[in-house]
């Protein structure tokens, strides 16, 4: 599975929603958007329910959030990605 790295960090809303939602509509099936985000964009999950896509949130600091969105087809393999990512 192929990460695509996302910064919204910075952004002011609703521009990290924009952006993520946009960059999702150009993924891969094979692909992943990992995202760096100031905050838990919880209006952002509903969406990528009804979507098809599912989500894993990694709190790094109260004020940055890694996130991995993922076709739902594809949790096996992001489940791999994760493994080797948070086992270093």
């Amino acid at each position: 599975m192929e990460l695509f790295y996302l910064d919204v960090s910075e952004l002011e809303p609703p521009e990290p929603l924009t952006e993520i939602l946009f960059s999702l509509s150009t993924l891969s099936p094979s692909q992943c958007l990992h995202i760096n985000h100031r905050q838990e964009p919880f209006p952002l999950y509903n969406r990528l329910n009804d979507l098809g896509w599912q989500y894993f949130c990694q709190r790094i600091s109260s004020e940055q959030f890694h996130i991995f969105i993922y076709r739902i087809e594809q949790k096996s393999e992001f489940e791999l990605l994760k493994k080797s990512l948070y086992s270093e």
